[in-house]
């Protein structure tokens, strides 16, 4: 289960544990439920509880954000280790989706 809190046209995301084939898929529904309202145009996931990430991540992001970009909207990413901020940039994340630092980081 994830993490999520609205704020007007924003929904922000937090995930956490392994993001790996066995996770995707969940995350994927929960995620798309919550973009299911129309009015929602930015999405923030938060990364800074995810221990690892593999392709099938990178393809759940790919998948979420084709999702607002069909609508006009946007993806940002925040809080990501080095691990995973390495993985967001051998797929090129970082040329579509904004890497920000986490809520947590900043309200710290």
């Amino acid at each position: 289960m994830i993490k999520a809190r609205k704020s007007g046209d924003q929904i922000t995301v937090w995930l956490s544990g392994e993001i790996d084939h066995c996770a995707a898929g969940t995350l994927r529904a929960e995620i798309e439920s919550l973009l299911s309202r129309p009015e929602i145009r930015r999405l923030n996931l938060d990364f800074t509880d995810v221990s690892f990430m593999d392709s099938s991540g990178v393809g759940m992001i790919i998948g979420r954000y084709k999702t607002m970009a069909s609508r006009g909207g946007h993806v940002s990413a925040s809080g990501l280790h080095p691990p995973v901020d390495r993985l967001f940039r051998l797929a090129g994340l970082h040329r579509i989706i904004d890497i920000n630092p986490s809520e947590r980081q900043e309200n710290a």
